[in-house]
């Protein structure tokens, strides 16, 4: 017996699918601004030599590395409130995907940076530079165009996790369907209508990931 497809559901509930799109957004975005900035943060402190911040880092990098990201939502989620702090299954992940995008790309970006000649920096500081203005003025502008397209390999994987965010109850585009789903019983139109709406999210940025391969002929590093 043929499947008979009733697309009219999709669009019977095209604002819940909506507001579940532009959560989806919306998270991708802010995890992957905050993520790239702590990675930063991270892979500075994995430079210093003092063993009381650069062991406990490398620790912390390694674990959430380690971890999958539904561990550290559950974890977050579920674990945390043991202790009396309550936490919203938006903030937790929030926290989880920023956590996990920061112990990704605080490599690529430690990379980019060590890849960058050291000459470069001591001659900015011999020229008057501060540590600071020769990191930010001189290394970091070389390094960000050698890593941009790691970062976006990254980018498009986290805009994957976001899915993964369902689990708690995050009202982004996998929950929202499922929702739908437990009351119309059309499981086949609705996960193919948020499966167009990924493509949609995630093409433009693929496109953007060859435009950056071929402009500076280095590979994307594909998840």
């Amino acid at each position: 017996m043929a499947y008979v497809w009733h697309w009219d559901v999709v669009f019977q509930y095209k604002e819940a699918l909506l507001k579940g799109f532009l959560t989806t957004i919306e998270l991708s975005l802010l995890t992957i601004f905050f993520g790239t900035l702590l990675g930063l943060v991270f892979a500075f402190l994995k430079k210093i030599e003092h063993p009381l911040i650069k062991y406990p880092t490398i620790g912390l990098l390694e674990t959430l590395r380690a971890l999958p990201i539904l561990v550290i939502f559950i974890w977050l989620y579920y674990v945390i409130p043991v202790f009396g702090i309550l936490i919203s299954g938006y903030s937790a992940a929030f926290i989880g995907l920023t956590l996990s995008l920061a112990a990704f790309s605080s490599e690529t970006i430690r990379s980019g940076i060590e890849s960058i000649p050291k000459g470069q920096y001591e001659s900015a500081i011999s020229l008057g530079y501060s540590k600071i203005q020769a990191m930010v003025r001189i290394v970091l502008p070389q390094a960000y165009k050698r890593i941009l397209p790691n970062l976006m390999g990254l980018y498009i994987h986290q805009i994957k996790n976001t899915a993964l965010a369902s689990v708690i109850a995050v009202g982004e585009l996998l929950h929202t369907a499922n929702i739908i789903i437990s009351a119309t019983y059309r499981p086949l139109e609705l996960y193919t209508a948020i499966a167009v709406l990924y493509l949609i999210i995630i093409f433009p940025i693929v496109l953007l990931s060859f435009y950056i391969e071929k402009k500076l002929g280095v590979g994307v590093k594909q998840l």
